[in-house]
This record gives structure tokens, C-alpha cells and sequence, in this order.
């Protein structure tokens, strides 16, 4: 037994490893991997925070980019018109969108941006004329962008600006004159809106310029002023004896063999008034009386003598542009004949600043003559005679003197007993004809009043004499839409 029990080896702890350490380091390990795993866990939980926020940032500004460019469809002359929003003229013009928000928070100070004085929507600017629309998006896939608001920009004394349509250049000039006429220059606008996406907010300004489109047009128009025995713009009248007939000077004088007289001594004119043509007792006109464009004959007319043609309506006014003198041809004066005097005309091209023959003067025409004449004209005395009586050699021009827009022919009176061979086109006179003479020719006129015994015998062989085309030119401007000029982002 005893030598059982010396044999045997019992294991104890050295002297160098105490009791428990052991335990004691896992503990720590697992302490420590634990801190290490809750660091890793706040880490990531920070980084998946910044990248949502971040994620949230760059939706909210995607979502105020979608409030301006919303905007910018709702301005444009093409929208729709149920989406449309009329761009207002006051200063104080504010147009909102709303989307995400409503209008009650938009006036409960939502807009921090507001105004040019004062920050805030109850700045010092009145509110009359802020407008609200809601967002266009529909459905349930509509993104709740914020809001959007439109106006105009100013300049730093508080005016409007304008784009010039002509120069694309920034103007306080609301309107402009070009080509004679007044054309408008459409406004630079400035959309600010609000993105929101969940808690996060971001806000942006744009400038949006107008895109504007020049269209040219030019317009020609043939003119024959003498194709009616009489026309005016307004008030035609016969009175006493007068009488109207037609003859064609191509086949000799008036009243010869083969050339009776014709029932084509036509008189119009482009007004529509009641009682504009007047045909008093003893007048006759043989020939059609005709008024302006869709006209009442039954009171455009007042007819108390006779009338062998018809009643009728033009199918549209008549052009009547004052005649532009031609390049070369000078102004030579007043052209006065008194007395017994004769004065020759040789066949060309003359201006005159008037035209007066009295007494026992006379104008002899030798030639095809044309008269442009910038005042009044005033024809008595023995009247004028044309070469072989032939009316297509005086063509008479009651005009405008082009250097100084104060001379023109306003009035133009044929009177006396010596007989007038020739046609008058003078659109911005007056003209009357009176006494025992008789007119041989055609009269066009702003107004045109024949009283007379000689009677009036229209030239058939005017009718295509004396036909001029004018051409004018025109530019339309036309906004057509808007785009985006410069973008900024608003700090809050």
C-alpha cells in the first residue's frame, strides 16, 4: 500500500499561472470584440445616415429643378391651355404653383424669399395680384415637389426688364417702334421654387429668357386708281345737273361714230356709312353705285335721282397709298397760271408744290405728262388741254412731299367752263367739281363731290392706265417659348 502511494504523481499549478486568468482573458476578448462590433455597427448606421441625407439632398434639388421646369411649360405661349398661366404686366404680378404645399401655407410665410424690399411673403408689396395654381401632376405616382413662383425680374431701381426683340438686350421699355410699327418686348421671368424630400429642403432660382421668333413678310399690291369713273375713301355725292357716262378715248372722242356713250360711269367707295353715297335730284349716274365691304346698299345709298346700274358691295377695300414721287424727278415750285397766260407741258415727269390756273389760263399738255403735285391743286380758268383730248395723257398725282410729310395734296378743285381731260388720283384729298365744264377722265379721291352741268364722262381707256404695285415689308415677333438663362441655389 504504502509503496503504492509513493509511486504515484498528483499535477498541481506552477508557481507562474495563477488561478482563473484564463477566464478572465476570453472575457476581455469578447468585451472587446464587442466594442469593436458595436463601433462597426454605429459606423455603418453613420454612413447609411449621411448617404440617405445625401441621397434626400439630391432628390430635393431634382424635385425644385422639377418645379421650375414645370413652370416653364405653364409659361410658354404653346401650353396647354387648361395648364396655361397668363404672364401679368404689374410690377407686384406673382404666379404660384403649389405642390406638397398648399396656398395657406404659401401666405402663412412658407415663401422666405419674397419680394425686392423686404424678405418674407408680407413684404411691402401689395398681394392683389398673386395668383395660385395647382401642381398638374396627377396619380399616384405625382411627386410632391414643394412649391414654384414665377414673376418678373427687376433691375436695381425696381423696374421691370424687358428683352428687346430686335436686340435680344435687356431694356426698361416695355414697347417698341420698328418699322413704323409698335411692337412689344416680352419680359425676363424668374421662377424660384422649393424641393422637398422627406425632412430635407433645398431651393433654387432660375432666370428664364424669352425665345423669340422674327418673322418677314413682304406684301405686294397692285393699285389701279383709275378704275371707276369716281372712288373715295369716304363721302361721294351728285348734285345739281351732274351726271355720270363712259366712253373709250381709244376709239376717238366722246360722242363720235362708234363711240357713244357707254352706262359705265361707275361710283364707289370703300365706306360703309348710311347716306355715304348721295345722289341728290337731277343727278343721274349711268353706272353701278357701289360700297364698301359688307355695306347696306339700302342705307349706304341714298339715291333722290337716278341710277341705271346696280347696287352692289365691294368685295374688299381699295389700296390707296399716296404715289411715290420717282427718284430724279425735283420739285420745281408752285405752278400758278393766271391771266391769259398759256403755259406747255412737253411730254415727261413733273413735281410741283401746287397747282392753281384762274382767269383765262391754260395748261396745255403736249405728250403723255405725268403731274405729281404736294399741295393743293386748283384748276379753272380755261382748264387744261391735252394732246388730242386724250384723258390717259395727264396723269394728275396728288401726293406727299417726301422730305417734309407736312406738304401734301389735301384739297384738289376743278372748276370754271373749260373742260378737263386727265385722271386724278389723289388718296388724302378732297375734290370737288363744279360750273359748265366737263370732265373727261376719272377721279379718285378721299372724297369726291361733283356739281356741275358739263358732265362727268368716265375714260374706259383708264382702266388698266396707270397701275402701280407697291411692296411692303414687315417683321413679326412672336415669343414662343422660354429658356433656362442662368440657375442659382438659395441658401436657407
Amino acid at each position: 500500500m504504502c509503496g503504492q502511494l509513493q509511486g504515484s504523481r498528483v499535477r498541481r499549478n506552477s508557481a507562474g499561472d495563477p488561478p482563473g486568468v484564463a477566464l478572465v482573458i476570453a472575457v476581455l476578448l469578447v468585451g472587446l470584440l464587442t466594442v469593436m462590433a458595436m463601433t462597426m455597427i454605429n459606423l455603418s448606421y453613420s454612413d447609411y445616415q449621411v448617404a440617405t441625407n445625401e441621397s434626400r439632398s439630391i432628390q430635393a434639388l431634382y424635385n425644385a429643378d422639377a418645379g421650375v421646369e414645370e413652370a416653364k411649360m405653364r409659361i410658354s405661349p404653346n401650353a396647354p391651355t387648361a395648364a396655361k398661366i397668363p404672364i401679368g404686366t404689374a410690377a407686384t404680378w406673382r404666379a404660384y404653383i403649389t405642390s406638397g404645399y398648399s396656398t395657406a401655407q404659401i401666405q402663412g410665410g412658407l415663401d422666405s424669399t419674397y419680394g425686392k424690399a423686404a424678405p418674407g411673403y408680407t413684404g411691402s408689396e401689395s398681394t392683389s395680384d398673386y395668383n395660385y395654381y395647382a401642381t398638374v401632376q396627377t396619380g399616384t405616382d405625382t411627386i410632391r415637389w414643394g412649391w414654384a413662383r414665377i414673376q418678373h425680374q427687376f433691375d436695381d431701381k425696381g423696374n421691370i426688364v424687358y428683352q428687346d426683340v430686335a436686340t435680344g438686350s435687356n431694356t426698361t421699355a416695355s414697347s417698341q417702334t420698328l418699322g413704323g410699327v409698335t411692337v412689344y418686348n416680352p419680359p425676363i421671368l424668374e421662377v424660384t421654387a422649393e424641393g422637398i424630400q422627406g425632412q430635407v429642403r433645398r431651393m433654387i432660382s432660375v432666370e428664364y429668357r424669352p425665345i423669340v421668333s422674327t418673322t418677314n413678310t413682304t406684301t405686294t399690291v397692285e393699285t389701279q386708281p383709275f378704275a371707276n369713273a369716281v372712288h373715295a375713301k369716304g363721302k361721294v355725292e351728285l348734285m345739281g345737273n351732274a351726271w355720270t357716262d363712259s366712253y373709250d378715248s381709244r376709239k376717238g372722242a366722246y360722242g363720235a361714230a362708234g363711240n357713244s356713250p357707254k352706262k359705265n360711269g361707275d361710283v364707289s367707295t370703300d365706306s360703309t356709312s348710311a347716306g355715304i353715297v348721295t345722289i341728290n335730284p337731277n343727278s343721274t349716274v349711268n353706272g353701278d353705285v357701289i360700297v364698301g365691304p359688307g355695306g347696306d346698299t339700302s342705307t349706304a345709298i341714298d339715291n333722290k335721282g337716278t341710277i341705271t346700274g346696280d347696287k352692289d358691295v365691294e368685295a374688299a377695300a381699295w389700296v390707296m397709298p399716296l404715289s411715290a414721287i420717282p427718284a430724279g424727278v425735283t420739285n420745281q415750285g408752285s405752278l400758278s397760271i393766271s391771266g391769259n397766260k398759256v403755259t406747255t407741258l412737253n411730254e415727261g415727269t413733273y413735281w410741283f408744290s401746287s397747282l392753281s390756273i384762274t382767269g383765262n389760263g391754260q395748261l396745255v399738255i403736249n405728250g403723255a405728262v405725268k403731274i405729281y403735285v404736294t399741295g393743293s391743286i386748283d384748276i379753272g380758268g380755261n382748264g387744261v388741254a391735252t394732246a388730242n383730248n386724250l384723258p390717259p395723257n395727264l396723269l394728275l398725282y396728288g401726293t406727299v412731299d417726301p422730305n417734309n410729310s407736312a406738304n401734301k395734296c389735301t384739297s384738289a378743285s376743278i372748276h370754271g367752263n373749260g373742260d378737263f381731260h386727265g385722271a386724278l388720283y389723289a388718296p388724302d384729298a378732297d375734290i370737288q367739281v363744279s360750273g359748265n365744264g366737263a370732265v373727261y377722265g376719272s377721279l379718285t379721291g378721299k372724297s369726291v363731290k361733283v356739281n356741275g352741268n358739263g358732265g362727268f364722262h368716265y375714260d374706259e381707256a383708264l382702266g388698266d392706265i396707270g397701275t402701280f404695285v407697291t411692296e411692303s415689308s414687315s417683321t413679326t415677333y412672336t415669343t414662343t417659348g422660354y429658356s433656362r438663362y442662368s440657375w442659382r441655389e438659395i441658401a436657407f
